[in-house]
């Protein structure tokens, strides 16, 4: 995976001394090696830390083209290269590696930004092109692969994760519109909690060159109008379909120069992923057992794993421990944590790698490719039935009669719906969190309108409600909060592959008639029914289960650290929480039992998260 982190800057001045820094603030991503490249013309000089698994030998970076003018870092994996490869050695094109990598370079070469049609993956990348002097950057399609970038003092900064902009000398400072867009939704894909830190979102590239930095989109989750879906299928075609690409895509993530590992829940999707990739041998699963009955699917994994022959690896987290590491967990994952299964994923990612792998395939985007969450489920019944319909109706109406917030206004007047996971979060975390709120960032919450820029937008007009929902969440919390568990893997080097999200198990998933996702009450039945002939009957049948941890308040020692972060000068400086009455919640909640503590968790995580992220990269306010 690596980590990338590049300069630009129009007047020039730049060298090798530049990202000496940044990079070593990279190391955990690449302990394998290091480079450094700068332009001639001081315009540019880009950072690049390895992590080997495809090409061990010939593959540092930056990589330079054959005739001086095109240089790349690139962090990330780019399948199906070994035939991109041939193509371009047979239009003339000299190759100096034997990785992944180099395509993108080259492709870049022939034609443009148009290249990133062809490169199928997770991936970052960034180019300097010396002839026409400018700086081109891309992310992949879903935003598996992080891509940070700020503009100051006259110069462009990129970079894998924020502390490495951090070490470029980019201050860091809380951005407090988009942290009130977080607590009602998710802030915007091309934003980050930091002002002047944006993203390159999910599907787009950079551009820099002396006439201004732009941003440009290259491919969108495209669903099908409404008037347009399926009605009557041919659903034994549309099955094999399924898993002809489902298949083909764990397949093509197999291909590495190191071992492979494999995430195993007693879910689904990484059963899925997993049966399909022991045909071809034996594998090493790895799963998280926790202590707390309702959470831990350890079990079923040990079952499915046993069936598959596997060579399973079960990695016990207790209560105790998401007091001891949630300071590591907001360093290295960079974001407000609101429940401890990053934690959890924290001590997965090392234990996998101290097992010797570098490499693993998982399971997340099954619920986004095939309707998994429960809300999904929901949205898919006010699209298919009248009496849903009018029961969310009399829904809104009584929300409104009580004074509905305004984004939750907005989607009604936009939509004519609010999709209800967005539903969910503010009656999960927004509401309990009011009160304790800073008056004035109260009001900034009341006024903020999340996901307003996309709700009159094309992908949205005519499609299903639940597609539009789908397509909501892909945007803000797929992106902004899911994937980000990929910087708690690299903490310990580990690339995490997913092979349900790639375009061309979308461009399937998408003409799956939406009666197709849950049938008797049970989420994914095309999923389900495709992977049938690989999956144990408890796995198959099993009602969808998120991987969440116990809530770590109910901890004696938790409990204790969120009481120092309250009485500390870290929540005294932030913007976002009135101390006195974040005392007064704590105070109650010491005296509650454990089972009642329970409820409160999210609040707690969001608060001690906020803190704990304040302190990692030096904020002090807004």
């Amino acid at each position: 995976m690596c980590g990338i982190v590049a300069i630009w800057s129009p007047r020039g001045g730049l060298g090798a001394a530049d990202l000496e820094v940044p990079v070593r603030r990279l190391r955990h991503r690449g302990p394998d090696g290091s480079g450094i490249w700068a332009a001639s013309s001081g315009r540019a000089v880009l950072g690049h830390t390895r992590l080997a698994v495809i090409d061990l030998i010939t593959g540092g970076q930056p990589i330079r083209d054959d005739q001086g003018r095109l240089a790349l870092v690139a962090s990330g994996e780019f399948y199906g290269y070994e035939k991109i490869r041939a193509e371009l050695r047979g239009r003339g094109r000299r190759m100096l590696t034997r990785g992944d990598s180099e395509i993108a370079l080259h492709l870049y070469a022939e034609a443009g930004p148009r290249a990133l049609d062809q490169l199928r993956g997770e991936f970052a990348f960034v180019i300097w092109d010396d002839v026409r002097r400018e700086l081109f950057a891309a992310r992949d399609r879903f935003g598996i692969k992080p891509l940070f970038y700020a503009e100051h003092q006259g110069r462009l900064y990129l970079a894998s994760e924020v502390k490495a902009l951090l070490a470029c000398g980019i201050p860091m400072r809380w951005d407090v519109a988009s942290f009130a867009e977080h607590l009602l939704v998710s802030h915007a894909a091309d934003r980050t909690l930091f002002a002047g830190v944006r993203q390159v979102p999910p599907g787009c590239y950079l551009r820099a060159a002396d006439d201004g930095v732009t941003v440009s989109r290259y491919w969108d989750l495209d669903y099908p109008r409404a008037d347009e879906l399926p009605s009557v299928p041919e659903a034994g075609a549309h099955l094999a379909d399924v898993a002809a690409v489902v298949r083909e895509s764990v397949q093509v993530r197999m291909r590495a120069d190191v071992p492979v590992a494999y995430h195993l829940s007693g879910g689904i999707d990484s059963s899925s992923v997993t049966a399909i990739a022991a045909e071809a041998g034996p594998v090493q699963t790895f799963t998280v057992r926790f202590d707390g009955e309702g959470f831990d699917e350890s079990a079923v994994a040990g079952h499915t794993a046993a069936r598959l022959g596997a060579r399973h690896h079960e990695i016990t987290v207790t209560r105790a421990d998401f007091a001891r590491y949630a300071d590591q967990a907001a360093a290295s994952g960079e974001m407000i944590q609101e429940n401890s299964h990053g934690i959890a994923r924290l001590l997965l990612s090392a234990a996998i790698r101290d097992r010797g792998f570098k490499v693993v395939l998982a399971g997340e985007g099954g619920d986004e490719m095939f309707a998994g969450y429960p809300q999904f489920g929901k949205d898919l019944a006010l699209a298919q039935s009248a009496e849903a319909r009018a029961r969310a109706d009399r829904s809104y109406a009584s929300l409104a009669g009580h004074g509905a917030p305004r984004h939750l206004r907005e989607f009604l007047d936009q939509l004519d719906f609010v999709p209800n996971w967005i539903l969910d979060r503010y009656l999960a975390v927004t509401q309990p969190l009011l009160p304790l709120l800073r008056p004035e960032f109260a009001r900034q919450v009341a006024a903020s309108t999340p996901c307003a820029g996309m709700l009159a937008g094309p992908r949205l007009r005519g499609r299903s409600l639940y597609h539009q929902s789908v397509y909501l969440f892909c945007k803000t919390t797929l992106c902004n909060y899911i994937l980000a568990a990929e910087r708690l893997d690299m903490a310990h080097a580990v690339e995490t592959r997913l092979p349900f999200l790639d375009h061309h198990v979308f461009d399937v998933a998408r003409g799956t008639p939406l009666d197709g996702y849950v049938r008797d009450g049970v989420s994914k039945a095309v999923l389900r029914e495709a992977m049938a002939a690989h999956l144990p009957e408890e796995v198959r049948r099993a009602p969808k289960k998120g991987f969440f941890a116990p809530a770590a308040v109910q901890d004696t020692a938790a409990l204790a650290r969120f009481s120092r972060i309250v009485a500390s000068d870290a929540l005294r400086q932030q913007p976002f929480f009135e101390p006195a009455m974040v005392a007064r919640f704590a105070e109650r909640l010491r005296a509650e039992p454990p089972a009642r503590r329970a409820r409160h968790d999210k609040l707690v995580q969001i608060i001690s998260g906020t803190c704990l992220l304040a302190g990692s990269l030096g904020i002090t306010g807004a």
